[in-house]
């Protein structure tokens, strides 16, 4: 059975490694969830690269986090290892191995507390170069958000802009 499962897990790591037309992208940051089977209590935790992080009783310590290039199919990989501490027992070592966060049961933590696995990994790159809206900085920026989907507020910022009432609402003003 193990040699099983450890065969599914090497022929879609090789598939995933191989099947890539651009290089997979090395992050430092990734975003994981925990649950704590017992309390119910689900945390979403951010971390970072070789820096440990403690969930309940466990210690999770990052490897490598990889990810894929925004045009290809989103796939996340997540290098763990996950230490346990037990009252006064030194830590013993739970899981080491690769998480996806396309399937987080191929390669899962099996503990009958807690559950652990890969949301994403952030690509600092990407996050600061996406396009910030500019800020409206005065009423005659408003008619760059007017729309179809809103005409009443079109004539509001046609108002603003001209100081007047426009014409299509004079007739309307007229009747």
């Amino acid at each position: 059975m193990k040699k099983t499962v450890l065969g599914l897990i090497l022929l879609v790591g090789c598939f995933w490694a191989t099947s890539s037309v651009g290089a997979d992208i090395s992050t430092t940051r990734m975003v994981l969830r925990g649950v704590d089977k017992i309390t119910g209590r689900v945390s979403t935790m951010t971390a970072s690269v070789n820096q440990p992080l403690t969930f309940g009783t466990l210690t999770i310590i990052p490897e490598r986090c990889l990810t894929k290039p925004q045009e290809e199919m989103p796939e996340n990989a997540v290098y763990l290892q996950i230490y346990e501490t037990v009252k006064e027992s030194p830590q013993k070592q739970i899981f080491k191995g690769w998480m996806f966060s396309s399937n987080p049961a191929l390669s899962a933590l099996e503990h009958p507390i807690y559950d652990v696995w890969l949301l994403h990994c952030v690509n600092q790159d990407i996050m600061e170069n996406l396009v910030q809206p500019m800020p409206i900085t005065r009423e005659m920026d408003l008619h760059l958000i007017a729309d179809d989907d809103n005409p009443a507020f079109a004539i509001e910022a046609e108002k603003n802009e001209q100081g007047h009432v426009p014409s299509s609402e004079k007739s309307m003003l007229e009747e």
